[in-house]
């Protein structure tokens, strides 16, 4: 779509969103051993890859530690006032909350005049990310294991840099779980429809690490919405244990079309096979042609539709999740084929793509015809609108002057953990990465790498989950003891399984005082 108005260069300020929302609640001091859900190593069906089969038996996280729950959220909507950044090129306007995993809550389209996501109109967790608490709407970045990444409902760093189309807005985290550093830079070209996110997960480490990662995206759902990408199979899983590789739009009746989400009754996630294409894409688009769309480099091989379905289970989850009369579906795009792989990033390596979103507009005879000619449509306009030459060239460009650039402004902070973790490595932050020290429930990490016992003893209430990576293990192995470095091993030995080694820490806290952490953790070994 083209827009004659002076070209606006793209600026970056602060905003507010006010918004209805449950009250998150404090983190639980307790840590929890194991995951929050139980993940059943699937049942694949035939024509799984033997890379496939691989990647789904490797890497799966088996508890959330070192973060902590997030389950004290409630049910009472009161409205608040939320810090956001707001990128503006005069065309399109993204809207991105920085306490939130940098989550892009609304892209509203000036020239088409709508919104293209589904901006939620209220904010409740609800138990479905890594560490618990989850909320539906816009654009988030998965990174860690499978699931909502444990930076859901977590602050990240964000900053200004300066690009050679006008300022980017750069997200960037450390990932604990992993010890992985994700790092998106936001850009808006001047005169374009399209955001780009051009995306990294670096390995700061020489060993391997399980590699996750995954964009979701949502959307608005009605009885006629219709999700299309080219493809003619898809690997669905129904959360009953099993994997299956499905036929489209027809998985299982001629007469349901999973292409309608609102057609299927149960809820469901379909991994479109699509690896191996140039310009993959994924696009929602209503009735009337209006639609939305997601294309990417070939970093990321995957496209999912997770639908709710119209039974009665997924319109009570969606009204819990958005309130009365509020519908979404998720489209997607993962580094892997599906969300129950993990790929191996190697120590010391990196790997990055860049994806375009941004609305199209379909002939809406092409949207009631056949699958293969609405897919054909869907994929003419994304190309139109983001040819795959051109946004590899965007890419491209981004790695030689963007990726490394120095954050020219950091806007606000993200988590303290970087800052001590690279300390932990004796490592340097970079001017395109600082991890300033921040005032959280890293510093009593801090005050430990510091060998300042004084420092350690006044804040260890602020850290009730002590770190649980090989390397905070030899650090707590090495310190001076006290109550909560015995608690500190102990709990690092019990996620390892180690129990009798846990039993004799959570026993040595004890002796130096009662506390209710050391008794719980030896009730769970006793259980």
């Amino acid at each position: 779509m083209t827009d004659d108005r002076p070209l606006q260069p793209t600026t970056v300020r602060r905003s507010v969103v006010t918004v209805a929302a449950a009250t998150l609640g404090p983190e639980s001091p307790l840590p929890r051993f194991t995951r929050l859900r139980e993940l059943p190593f699937p049942d694949v069906g035939p024509g799984a890859s033997p890379e496939m089969l691989e990647r789904i038996g490797y890497g799966r996280l088996e508890s959330p530690l070192p973060y902590r729950v997030q389950e004290d959220y409630d049910r009472s909507l009161c409205e608040v006032e939320l810090p956001a950044y707001e990128l503006d090129n005069g065309v399109l306007r993204a809207t991105v909350l920085p306490t939130l995993g940098g989550r892009v809550w609304s892209l509203y389209d000036v020239v088409r005049g709508r919104e293209l996501l589904f901006r939620n109109p209220v904010l409740q967790p609800a138990n479905f990310g890594l560490t618990n608490a989850w909320f539906a709407g816009g654009i988030e970045w998965n990174v860690g294991s499978t699931g909502h990444t444990t930076l859901t409902c977590r602050p990240v760093h964000a900053g200004v840099v300066a690009g050679p189309d006008g300022d980017v807005l750069r997200l960037w985290e450390w990932e604990r779980t992993r010890d992985l550093v994700l790092q998106v830079d936001v850009s808006l070209p001047p005169g374009s429809d399209r955001l780009y996110a051009s995306t990294r997960v670096l390995n700061p480490d020489p060993e391997d690490k399980p590699l996750y990662y995954w964009t979701n995206i949502a959307v608005p759902e009605t009885p006629g919405t219709r999700v299309v990408t080219t493809a003619d199979a898809a690997w669905r899983t129904e959360y009953a244990g099993a994997l299956r590789r499905v036929p489209l739009p027809h998985p299982d009746r001629p007469d349901v079309d999973i292409s309608h989400p609102m057609a299927s009754t149960f809820p469901a996630d379909y991994f479109y096979e699509v690896e191996g294409q140039r310009g993959a894409h994924i696009v929602a688009v209503e009735p009337d042609g209006a639609g939305f769309a997601q294309t990417s480099t070939r970093g990321l091989r995957g496209r999912k539709l997770f639908l709710w379905g119209s039974g009665p289970a997924g319109a009570r989850w969606q009204e819990w999740l958005c309130g009365p009369g509020a519908r979404y579906a998720e489209i997607q795009a993962g580094w892997c084929p599906t969300q129950l792989e993990h790929d191996r990033l190697t120590g010391g390596a990196s790997v990055s793509w860049t994806e375009a979103f941004g609305g199209v507009d379909l002939d809406p005879a092409a949207v009631a015809g056949g699958y293969a000619e609405a897919c054909a449509a869907a994929r003419d306009a994304v190309h139109e609108a983001t040819h795959p030459d051109h946004l590899d060239a965007v890419h491209e460009r981004w790695l030689a002057e963007v990726a490394d650039a120095a954050v020219a402004e950091q806007l606000s902070t993200g988590s303290g953990w970087g800052h001590v973790e690279l300390e932990l490595r004796d490592a340097p932050a970079t001017p395109a990465l600082p991890f300033p020290p921040v005032d959280d429930d890293s510093v009593p990490a801090r005050h430990l790498l510091d060998g300042d016992t004084d420092g350690l003893a006044k804040s260890v209430h602020r850290l009730p989950v002590p770190p649980v990576s090989d390397r905070w293990s030899a650090v707590l192995e090495e310190a001076p003891d006290s109550e909560w470095v015995h608690l500190a091993r102990a709990v690092n030995a019990h996620v390892r399984g180690d129990e009798a080694r846990a039993a004799a820490q959570y026993d040595a806290s004890l002796a130096l005082h009662e506390n209710p952490w050391a008794l719980r953790g030896l009730a769970l070994l006793a259980a």
